[in-house]
Parts: C-alpha cells; structure tokens; sequence
C-alpha cells in the first residue's frame, strides 16, 4: 500500500513539474508578429550572403565566408546600409511590386577605409547587385532567404537573421 500511494504522489509530482515547466517555456519563447508585406520582411531581419553568381552564371567565390565576417545589408523604411569588412554602403530604396528600386533623394555613399583583412570579400560584396534589382523573400524555412535578381541575371542569395534593435 505505501508503494502504490508513493507511486501516485510521484507521478502527481512529476505531471505538476511538466505542466510548469511547458508554461515556463512558452513564457521564455520569444513572441514577435511577423512582417506582412515583402517591405515588412525586408526591414524584419539583417541580410547575410549566402552566395552569388555573377551574369554568366559563374560563382563569385570571394563571398565564401562573408556571414562569418559580418557583412549583410540592413533595411529601413527607405534607406538600406550595407556593412562589409570595414566600410559601408548606404542609400535609400523603395519597393515598386518585386523590384528594389533607386530612390533620388539621397545618393549612394560609401566610406572608403582601407581594410587589412576581407577587403577582397568587401570589394566583392559591395559590387553585387542590390538596388535596380528583382527580389523575392522565401520565408518557408528555417530562416527566411532573400532571392535578388539583376536584370544582366547576376544573382545573390542572402538569409535573414532577426535584425538587431537601432540604437
């Protein structure tokens, strides 16, 4: 009898300890809407290459290792960063249906630092194509993918990881 009673108040313990535990872990889950618009996805997250190929098809090798190295492109409301081993890129943008689109109001700049390590993988990376462009967002896997297509058919594959608050 003392066997079958300690059983049933482990048990009753055990459920009790799954029970809080599964509420605590949703409490601790981080809980966001997502974008509802391509614009939306394009400001959610921060872009990192994944890879690229240039107009004939032919992989742009230099970019291997880019995530790693902190180069992505970063999204406003109407102006896009774009952070390599050690300048920048900026502008502004806007979307017209599924293309990124130059917007007059401010020209590109970009700082011109001399780098000791990546300037190979900046100078490539800058030098795809991102404004003028086709896009489209694939928001179906792990982690969203930004598809960008030049009208000469160089391509650039980026994935977005949730962009960090503006400080």
């Amino acid at each position: 009898m003392h066997r079958i009673c300690s059983a049933a108040v482990l048990a009753a313990a055990l459920a009790a300890c799954s029970l809080s535990s599964a509420t605590a872990s949703k409490r601790a889950a981080p809980t966001y809407s997502l974008p509802q618009t391509q614009a939306g996805w394009l400001r959610a997250f921060d872009w990192y290459p994944l890879e690229a190929t240039d107009a004939q098809g032919r992989r742009v090798r230099e970019l291997r290792g880019a995530r790693k190295r902190g180069l992505h492109v970063r999204f406003g409301d109407d102006s896009y960063r774009v952070k390599g081993a050690c300048n920048t890129l900026s502008g502004a943008y806007r979307v017209e249906g599924e293309r990124l689109v130059h917007d007059g109001r401010l020209d590109a700049v970009q700082t011109v630092a001399g780098c000791r390590h990546g300037a190979a993988m900046e100078r490539a990376f800058f030098a795809q194509p991102l404004i003028g462009t086709h896009f489209s967002i694939d928001a179906h896997g792990r982690a969203p993918v930004l598809r960008i297509t030049a009208d000469d058919g160089a391509r650039m594959q980026l994935i977005g990881l949730p962009a960090a608050p503006a400080r």
